[in-house]
């Protein structure tokens, strides 16, 4: 059995950089302002509280899915660790070095 450690750890590093943007969205989303109710009235109060849940809401989402996202790295590093370690140890064997 053979893999391309490097591509492991390349999708890894990619992941944290994805989780990065995932962030930044988040960032940008929870910055949102919907305006003054008062200046909306009572049914655009309504409706700027129900989009702040909204907000909420969504920002939320996209930590967790950022999080996931961000875990792909470490668990691509050690899975490419684990390979090589048992690469060489395959290696050793065919060798004779049991």
């Amino acid at each position: 059995m053979s893999a391309d450690t490097e591509f492991i750890r390349a999708y890894g590093s990619a992941s944290s950089g994805h989780a990065a943007d995932l962030m930044v969205a988040v960032a940008r989303l929870t910055a949102v302002d919907a305006g003054s109710a008062a200046l909306l009235g009572p049914v655009g109060a309504r409706f700027q509280a129900a989009l702040a849940r909204a907000i909420d809401r969504e920002a939320g989402t996209i930590t967790d899915l950022g999080s996931a996202v961000a875990a792909a790295d470490p668990a691509a590093r050690s899975t490419a660790q684990v390979y090589e370690g048992a690469d060489a140890a395959a290696g050793a064997r065919f060798a004779g070095d049991w």
